[in-house]
């Protein structure tokens, strides 16, 4: 994730508690902070990243927002399975989540899930 989500988790959605204690999780950020066994903050292209965990051994990666992350892997085209949630918010104003796109990528809808008026939308790669 992004350091702009990470901070929202820690200071807003959930002070108290890590809510993501059963994964390791990657911080990308140019902020300086000390990384713990189960956090760890780097300072590197998402997309070197990604393929450098896709080398090791272990189960799926989640990508976990923001938009300027996403874009980056979109145009990499290295994402194999996008999960999508609509929250039924309409914004003014805000980062478009595939703005700028160098290619189009064709994808399949796998599966939807509606939850406390939100709805996911699955899709794979065609």
């Amino acid at each position: 994730m992004g350091w702009n989500m990470y901070y929202q988790i820690v200071t807003e959605l959930s002070p108290k508690e890590w809510v993501y204690k059963d994964f390791t999780t990657y911080v990308i950020t140019h902020n300086e902070q000390v990384s713990s066994e189960k956090i760890r903050f780097v300072n590197m292209d998402p997309v070197h990243l990604i393929k450098s965990l896709k080398e090791k051994s272990g189960k799926d990666i989640w990508i976990c927002g923001g938009a300027n992350l996403i874009q980056q892997l979109v145009n990499e085209d290295i994402i194999d399975c996008y999960y999508i949630t609509v929250i039924p918010t309409l914004l003014g104003s805000g980062i478009r989540l595939f703005e700028n796109a160098r290619q189009e990528i064709r994808l399949k809808l796998i599966n939807t899930r509606s939850y406390n008026g939100m709805t996911d939308l699955i899709y794979t790669r065609r």
